[in-house]
């Protein structure tokens, strides 16, 4: 047992190797009474106009049961901790006759894998993509030249969308499951460090890494990985899954299918509801990405602290409109870069990501605009369709591609966008082979954009300085999450036994710490249904 002490606030140039000295302090327990003493989280708060200060959480283990208690009583934010039971199998499931089958190499499908290949299941994995030393390539090629290859590009390939981000790895979700997957993030991205941070990133530079240890870690303990791989329909009988059949005509037979697909594979969600696999239609966002100078945004949330040694600043912004949409930020990146995301021909579609050491000297966002499928009417699938809103998203990245003068990203001055005013854009960072200057008026539907317009009037009340020349906006952000949610009871499709849909693609995370712990927790109960 120990105890727990959050939010311990000390001054910015404190150093680390001091803050034993600061706790004791705080406790009222001499240093022979602390049997152990390590810091679990550690951030920097600059917010208000005070000096910004480091704030930690930490963890003493008392040699007393009774100075725990009374550290507890007397502490604000003590609290008592026990570690949380360990989720894993203590001895390996029984295997199946054929191995099971995993789709898709994000976040989702590679710790579903490596979590069944652990526990004496070692699955077939599946991944419509390419390596990531290969996809690091044609990815390149794109944002050079334009050359889009629809199966390895920004969201196609080893590692998964994420692995073209900055890697971020906050999370709102409270499964104790997170810090086993930051722990192996940090294992194989080579940074002891990100499980101490209070908003760990790993950045773009470093997944590629991340994305070989795990395929090597898969294939010591005997994984079958093949690249090039995409799935084309599910092979069905008596409503349950008996294996997939790829494109080109090659079925593989499994007992147990994971579906970790993607919120971009659109064909194959597609041919999944052509299967009669329950899905329904769900809310997502849309919006435009804005850039600006890293410094700026520096000076908007440090003051005067800007440049003093504290890392590129974020922002987290949120606003109602008159009507009840929620407007907000999503995807903010420090130091960043914003990079033509599409996967397809006929679209444009704006990420952004970021280094690990963040240096680009721009930071930009996501500004997006909740939808519901209230909004998909006039899309061409009819409304109700759980399709209906891929067709939305289509949709405006038609328009996009179109302003874009077909493959390059539309882009405007921030001022230009909200007030019709004639500005030019600001010199930025952009991962395209080209940017047109635009009004973005138009691309998405009207009463979206001035929900926008308005939740830029509101942030620049709150951000002074955020509503600025300086700032450049891109269209179209649309992938913010999946448009569809595949139906699940435990883990398991309502309408096909053996099939585990997880992650973005299936509608049941958002983000790369909770895709990979929901694969996890599907990966979980296979093994328990397989040690039964």
């Amino acid at each position: 047992m120990a105890v727990r002490i959050s939010d311990v606030r000390v001054d910015f140039g404190l150093p680390e190797s001091a803050l034993f000295d600061r706790i004791k302090t705080i406790i009222g327990v001499p240093a022979d009474g602390v049997e152990r003493f390590s810091i679990v989280r550690r951030g920097i708060d600059a917010r208000g106009k005070g000096a910004p200060r480091r704030v930690y959480t930490v963890e003493c283990a008392l040699r007393s049961s009774e100075d725990e208690e009374a550290v507890c009583a007397r502490v604000p934010n003590a609290r008592r901790y026990e570690p949380p039971p360990n989720p894993f199998p203590r001895f390996p499931a029984r295997k199946p006759s054929l191995p099971p089958v995993v789709v898709g190499m994000g976040p989702a499908g590679m710790f579903a894998a490596l979590t069944l290949a652990r526990f004496g299941m070692p699955p077939v994995l599946l991944e419509r993509g390419r390596p990531v030393e290969e996809r690091e390539r044609d990815v390149a090629r794109f944002w050079k030249e334009g050359t889009l290859d629809p199966e390895s590009n920004v969201q196609f390939g080893e590692g998964g969308a994420g692995t073209f981000s900055d890697g971020k790895l906050t999370t709102r979700i409270g499964d104790s499951l997170v810090e086993h997957v930051i722990s192996t993030f940090a294992d194989k991205a080579g940074i002891s460090s990100l499980g101490l941070d209070a908003k760990p990133h790993v950045g773009t530079d470093r997944l590629a890494g991340f994305c070989r240890c795990m395929r090597e870690e898969l294939r010591s303990l005997g994984a079958v990985i093949r690249f090039g791989a995409r799935v084309e329909e599910l092979k069905v009988e008596g409503g349950a899954v008996r294996g997939v059949r790829l494109a080109g005509g090659e079925e593989i037979d499994a007992p147990v299918v994971v579906l970790a697909i993607g919120h971009s594979a659109r064909d194959t969600i597609r041919g999944l509801h052509g299967q009669g696999i329950l899905m329904t239609p769900k809310a997502f966002a849309v919006g435009l990405r804005v850039e600006h100078p890293q410094g700026l945004i520096d000076r908007i949330q440090y003051g005067g602290y800007a440049g003093k040694g504290l890392p590129g600043a974020d922002y987290s912004l949120k606003a109602k409109t008159p009507g009840g949409r929620g407007i907000y930020s999503f995807c903010m990146c420090p130091g960043g870069e914003v990079v033509n995301a599409a996967s397809g021909d006929g679209q444009a579609v704006v990420n952004g990501m970021s280094g690990r050491s963040r240096d680009s000297g721009f930071a930009n966002s996501g500004i997006v605009a909740a939808v519901t499928p209230a909004d998909f009417f006039g899309s061409e699938a009819p409304q109700g369709c759980p399709l209906a809103g891929i067709a939305f998203q289509e949709e405006i990245e038609r328009r996009a591609f179109e302003r874009g003068e077909r493959g390059g990203l539309p882009s405007a001055n921030l001022l230009s966008f909200v007030y019709g005013r004639k500005v030019s854009p600001f010199p930025a960072r952009v991962r395209a082979s080209k940017t047109t200057h635009d009004t973005l008026c138009g691309i998405l539907p009207s009463h979206l954009e001035e929900e926008l317009r308005f939740g830029f009037l509101r942030f620049g009340e709150t951000m002074r300085g955020f509503l600025t020349k300086e700032a450049t906006l891109y269209a179209v952000e649309s992938r913010s999450s999946s448009p569809v949610r595949i139906e699940r009871v435990n883990y398991e499709s309502v309408s096909c036994k053996g099939l585990y849909p997880v992650g973005e693609g299936a509608g049941h995370a958002g983000g790369i710490v909770s895709s990979a712990v929901d694969g996890i927790r599907a990966a979980l109960r296979v093994l328990e249904l397989y040690s039964e």
